[in-house]
């Protein structure tokens, strides 16, 4: 059923509202791509790999220290986190 055309002319007028309030949203659902995720959860995973190795670096001198354990969490969960982010994307670009 095709539209009237006063209807064509609100559906023209919401699309130019949208792309003046959202351009990415308009953009988005324009062309059908999704937009790339916020890189927060990349910046953590490297800050807890960087702070990890350096926990781990200075619990070297200190033989029984509770900092070498730390480090070695922090740095597992970082890199583990990592390679998870990195498969999803992966399974997302290929849905």
């Amino acid at each position: 059923m095709p539209l009237s055309d006063q209807e064509r002319r609100v559906l023209q007028e919401l699309e130019r509202e949208l792309f003046i309030q959202d351009p990415v949203l308009a953009r988005q659902l324009e062309t059908g791509i999704p937009t790339r995720r916020p890189k927060a959860p990349k910046v953590l995973n490297i800050i807890a790999i960087t702070l990890g190795v350096a926990l781990l670096l200075l619990a070297i001198p200190i033989h029984p220290s509770p900092l070498g354990f730390i480090g070695f969490v922090l740095l597992a969960t970082g890199i583990t986190a990592h390679f998870m982010e990195k498969r999803k994307e992966r399974k997302r670009r290929r849905v």
